[in-house]
């Protein structure tokens, strides 16, 4: 009877200090005000403004983007909805301060000034689709707040493929495989005015200089916490 007295007591204390700690904890990123969470259009999305780069709420489309790896920009319309399903999304840009021994391949003609490469399809899950299964995907051109223009500076409008960026590029992709890519979204943004940016529903933390402890830290508390509880 006094074992079990003692360990309900230790379990008690743990318990308190554990409560003590949540409570007094600051919420990882900085809070940013909520625009809604209608479903509209590619028109009617093209003509909202945001609050943050990247956004964290607001009117979206009506498929999302599933949890991966993505090397190129996806559709703010899909990944704001994927906030709303509690996804926590990582966004980099290598060009904006890893540029050293840096090498660029511009993705449209000088001469031109033309885009080389078609439109991507990107794949995405209807909401509220019977299943989850993946949709046969939607052409969606992605919009300059994602990609960059062509007349933007390099440092927006051009892939680097410098060692630093590959090596931060397999730091955040072995750090999503440790955290099993559930609800997590790894994707480039040239867009982006830092190098990494985390983002999860009405929260956004931007820094410069990979911080594995800082990038858990913010999964572990936004993940799975959006205003629409989902499977995935």
């Amino acid at each position: 009877m006094k074992v079990l007295k003692v360990i309900f007591f230790i379990a008690f204390i743990l318990g308190g200090i554990w409560i003590v700690k949540y409570v007094t904890t600051p919420v990882p990123g900085q809070s940013v005000p909520d625009l809604g969470r209608d479903h509209v259009s590619v028109e009617q999305f093209a003509r909202t403004t945001y609050n943050s780069n990247p956004p964290t709420s607001g009117p979206h489309l009506e498929t999302w983007v599933k949890p991966g790896i993505y090397r190129e920009p996806q559709h703010d319309g899909e990944l704001i909805h994927s906030l709303e399903h509690g996804y926590v999304i990582v966004s980099y840009n290598c060009n904006v301060h890893l540029r050293s021994d840096v090498k660029l391949k511009m993705p449209f003609d000088r001469a031109q000034g033309k885009q080389n490469a078609k439109l991507k399809t990107i794949r995405s899950v209807y909401a509220h689709e019977e299943g989850g299964e993946a949709s046969p995907g939607a052409d969606l051109e992605l919009p300059p707040e994602a990609t960059g223009s062509p007349s933007t500076s390099l440092r927006t409008g051009a892939v680097n493929e410098s060692d630093a960026c590959k090596t931060l590029v397999g730091q955040l992709e072995d750090l999503a495989r440790t955290k099993k890519l559930f609800k997590l979204i790894v994707v480039s943004r040239p867009s982006l005015d830092t190098t990494l940016a985390l983002t999860a529903w009405g929260y956004i933390d931007t820094f410069d200089e990979f911080d594995r402890a800082r990038i858990e830290r913010f999964i572990d508390y936004h993940r799975d916490q959006g205003p629409e509880k989902t499977m995935e």
